[in-house]
């Protein structure tokens, strides 16, 4: 299961300045958690990010895909909208009590 990890901080830079900087790239990803956002003539073209991140990104993507995934959130949201499900607020509320 992914994990929640912290903020993590995002700048936009250049193809060109990436390449000439990348070693620094890499330190700011590894070592600050930065995600760059890599544009090419002002179009954005490429993203780099911590390996952990990524492979956080996949595994969200394969829950997302899973059949019973799918169909335990479609339940979720049919109980929600017939009012069989608490909110949010519900579920602190109930926690706090105990």
């Amino acid at each position: 299961m992914f994990h929640i990890k912290r903020k993590v901080t995002t700048k936009t830079i250049d193809a060109h300045d990436a390449r000439v900087h990348f070693g620094q790239l890499l330190d700011e990803v590894c070592d600050r958690d930065y995600t760059f956002f890599v544009k090419r003539r002002g179009k954005l073209s490429a993203v780099i990010l911590n390996p952990e991140d990524y492979l956080d990104i996949l595994e969200i993507g394969a829950e997302a895909a899973d059949e019973e995934t799918i169909k335990a959130l479609k339940e979720s949201h049919k109980q929600f909208k017939l009012g069989e499900a608490g909110t949010e607020e519900d579920i602190f509320k109930i926690l706090r009590e105990k």
